[in-house]
């Protein structure tokens, strides 16, 4: 009978352990940002299958639900919030800013 040992676990994979204390700052900062425009990208391509006059409500919305994929994305790593370099908790913090101005600037 093999006993019980949780180092014999397969380990993490890199999008949830990406091994941040092995990398530079400036490496981390790029990949954040990458991130954070394909989420923008993404959220632009899906909101323009809308209706032509609901396409930033649905640009809006769908920023929102990828905050949302940012902040859970942010837990399951066990991101610092006040890292040195940017993290999963600062592309949140962007998506949700974007998603509030665009809803305050198109109104009721």
């Amino acid at each position: 009978m093999i006993p019980f040992n949780p180092r014999d676990w397969p380990r993490l994979p890199d999008w949830l352990d990406p091994h941040q204390g092995r990398r530079r700052p400036r490496e981390i900062n790029r990949e954040a940002l990458e991130r954070c425009c394909m989420a923008l990208a993404f959220c632009l391509c899906f909101a323009s299958l809308a209706p032509v006059h609901l396409i930033p409500f649905a640009f809006a919305g769908l920023l929102f639900l990828a905050g949302i994929a940012s902040l859970s994305l942010a837990v399951l790593r066990g991101d610092q919030p006040l890292a040195s370099h940017l993290t999963a908790w600062d592309e949140a913090a962007l998506l949700f800013t974007v998603s509030l101005g665009l809803r305050l600037w198109l109104g009721p």
